[in-house]
């Protein structure tokens, strides 16, 4: 189990789910890209839970090794899924726009 560590806090996950969070949090800030990521959770009081996190370039994450568990939690869906989205080259921000500073990733939306 690893316990990963955001700007509100923690949350303990599996140790590949947290890896893969990790993996595809480098692959988005790579690519000046964001998502939000749904992973299995356990609560401080031991209850199974999910936590939604917007990772990306500003991500500011830290994963650590956690007190034992009494298991694994384990998703394998959703670790293969990240992994294959940081894997994704399609994902990519486009090349003429990948350096230029007047780019917005969400300049659809009226803010």
């Amino acid at each position: 189990m690893k316990r990963i560590f955001h700007p509100g806090g923690s949350v303990v996950t599996g140790s590949d789910l947290a890896d893969a969070v990790l993996v595809y949090a480098e692959a988005l800030s790579g690519r000046r890209q964001v998502d939000v990521v749904d992973i299995p959770i356990i609560s401080d009081d031991g209850r199974q839970g999910r936590a939604q996190f917007l990772i990306g370039s500003a991500s500011q994450l830290v994963s650590v090794t956690s007190e034992p568990a009494a298991f694994e939690l384990v998703e394998l869906g959703t670790t293969e899924l990240l992994h294959r989205k940081a894997e994704d080259q399609s994902l990519q921000t486009p090349i003429g726009l990948a350096h230029d500073p007047a780019f917005a990733q969400f300049d659809e939306f009226d803010y």
